[in-house]
């Protein structure tokens, strides 16, 4: 096993995952949540994701996002992700939600809060269309809560 130059093996590992994923991934590189997309998120539903993320106690700059593709099949998505290792997941589409659930040999239901290899996952239809109005915007943010807090609150 490689070590870092601090001694953390998780580290390398990290490392590595960016390294070897790194065209599929953007955001945090020491990421608390990491949120799954078909294709890559706007700037708008973004800064939403990170704004909630904020207030749950994750900080605004805890998420990495994986775009998905037709290279990443099963078996990658589930290196990449045991790679950055996050605490939970955020299904952004009904792809990732498949995605995730195949990857993870379980059942991830848009616009649900589930459970996939010991992380909350929370999923969703299209959370880029759920910003367009008020009312999808209050549901977006009643999934989002089922996330684990994180601090006190």
């Amino acid at each position: 096993m490689k070590k870092s130059a601090k001694g953390n093996m998780y580290e390398v590992t990290l490392e590595e995952t960016w390294d070897l994923f790194g065209s599929y991934l953007d955001g945090s590189r020491s990421a608390l949540v990491c949120a799954v997309s078909e294709s890559s998120l706007s700037a708008r539903a973004r800064s939403a994701l990170e704004s909630s993320l904020e207030a749950l106690g994750y900080g605004r700059e805890s998420c990495a996002y994986a775009t998905l593709d037709a290279e990443i099949d099963s078996a990658a998505l589930f290196l990449l992700l045991e790679g950055i290792d996050p605490l939970c997941l955020i299904a952004t589409d009904e792809t990732a939600a498949r995605a995730l659930g195949k990857t993870y040999r379980c059942h991830v239901e848009p616009m649900m809060a589930s459970r996939a290899f010991g992380r909350t996952v929370v999923a969703f239809r299209n959370f880029d269309t759920m910003l367009d109005d008020a009312q999808s915007k209050q549901t977006a943010w009643a999934l989002l809560k089922k996330l684990p807090r994180l601090g006190a609150h």
